[in-house]
């Protein structure tokens, strides 16, 4: 049985075309076989080994050959082969950012152990940096709560995914199956996750916990966010263009699907002149202010907001917070807004700060509130000054559509 680390030492001479070992940190059986061509096809030299993949090592006559490893070149990297351990007393913030610039380098998946990841850093993926051979990366844990990024101190971003320097050749990007949160009791700083500069990129299976903004994209289109659990932040999620630089694109042709944003201290989900945004069949309970707040500014298109099948309850100011300063058109389809809280606002606000035309549909929407059977907890009571719609503007500019079940002819 021989070790990686032994096999490619100075001392080991064995210079077989096709080696069978056992990793040195996974203790795992993997082979080496030689090769002279780099993964693109172009002549192996020293600039491209990277000790853990591609190795060297010199003959009897001080000359270079070089090794692969084989399974790696089937598409996939387990951040085990550069030393993560992922036992929360580790710290592996500098193996984790080893195999995410490998696999930046070479296009490969990443894939995540179950176990906690202990961070003191921020990690970054960045295709803005160095070309990929490959277009298509994904980040792949283990499941919710087995594969778990917890960072630890003030650090600006955990996970920063860096879209290329042309964002019109974007490569295909997901992350999926991964919890990243920071230790119990720490202060909420920074953000959970972050994507920036993309078009096309795909979320799926992610709870962020504990930051200041759980979930952030930046810059973004044409991204699609299933089964995203954003809880305990003081934004759950907030997504914008930047403004110093001009960010290349508004958050627009954004999907969420089977999305929940639960319990966030400020806000459950924030964006900032958006369109073409969909949330279906999402969560937004429990947030001590707005469940979701959308500004809308006339850029790209005039269709702002769409909202189907999603499930309001508890949250402490408005359901839904619309601002529109253009022509606009949106709609809310199949929802239910729960009221539990005395003395509540409204359920949905849009505030036309323009003199332009707004277009809502309000289809089959059910507006009712909560009785609570225990004497101790306050019932919502209906008031007539707190109106399932509230619109702020001119009246003429408003065109409303409307066919919803009110539970409470008052604030109907």
């Amino acid at each position: 049985m021989i070790f990686t680390d032994e096999f490619f030492s100075a001392s080991d001479s064995n210079t077989a075309n096709l080696v069978r070992l056992v990793d040195s940190h996974t203790n795992e059986d993997v082979n080496f076989k030689r090769i002279t061509s780099w993964i693109d096809g172009t002549a192996m030299d020293d600039t491209k080994v990277d000790h853990i993949i591609y190795r060297k090592k010199m003959d009897s006559g001080g000359s270079p050959f070089y090794y692969v490893r084989t399974d790696v070149t089937a598409g996939d990297l387990d951040v085990r082969i550069f030393g993560v351990k992922a036992d929360d007393i580790n710290d592996d913030t500098s193996a984790l950012q080893a195999a995410f610039n490998t696999a930046c380098k070479l296009g490969l998946n990443i894939l995540l152990p179950a176990g906690i990841m202990k961070t003191t850093q921020g990690l970054l993926l960045d295709f803005s940096w160095q070309g990929t051979v490959k277009n298509r990366i994904q980040i792949i844990g283990k499941g919710l709560g087995n594969s778990v990024i917890k960072n630890y101190g003030p650090t600006s971003v955990a996970l920063f995914i860096k879209g290329p320097a042309d964002p019109s050749r974007p490569p295909y990007f997901s992350v999926s199956d991964l919890t990243i949160t920071k230790p119990t009791g720490e202060t909420r700083y920074g953000v959970g996750l972050l994507i920036h500069d993309f078009i096309g990129a795909e979320v799926n299976n992610i709870e962020i916990s504990n930051y200041d903004i759980g979930f952030q994209l930046v810059n973004v289109c044409n991204a699609q966010i299933s089964f995203l659990v954003s809880k305990s932040c003081n934004y759950g999620m907030y997504n914008e263009r930047t403004i110093n630089p001009l960010g290349f694109t508004y958050p627009n042709l954004l999907n969420f699907r089977n999305c929940s944003f639960l319990g966030n201290v400020k806000f459950g989900a924030v964006i900032i002149a958006g369109h073409a945004v969909k949330f279906d069949s999402c969560g937004f309970e429990g947030n001590f202010g707005v469940g979701l707040q959308f500004t809308f500014a006339g850029y790209n298109g005039r269709e702002a907001l769409s909202l189907i099948n999603n499930y309001f309850e508890g949250n402490a100011n408005h359901d839904i917070y619309f601002e529109t300063s253009s022509m606009t058109a949106l709609s809310l389809i199949s929802n239910t807004f729960t009221k539990n809280i005395a003395g509540r606002a409204s359920d949905v606000v849009v505030n036309n700060l323009s003199n332009d035309q707004v277009y809502m549909s309000s289809l089959s929407n059910a507006f009712g509130y909560y009785v609570n059977s225990n004497p101790e907890i306050p019932s919502y009571v209906p008031s007539a000054s707190s109106k399932n719609i509230l619109y702020m503007g001119d009246p003429s500019k408003f065109h409303l559509l409307n066919n919803d079940m009110h539970q409470s002819s008052l604030e109907s």
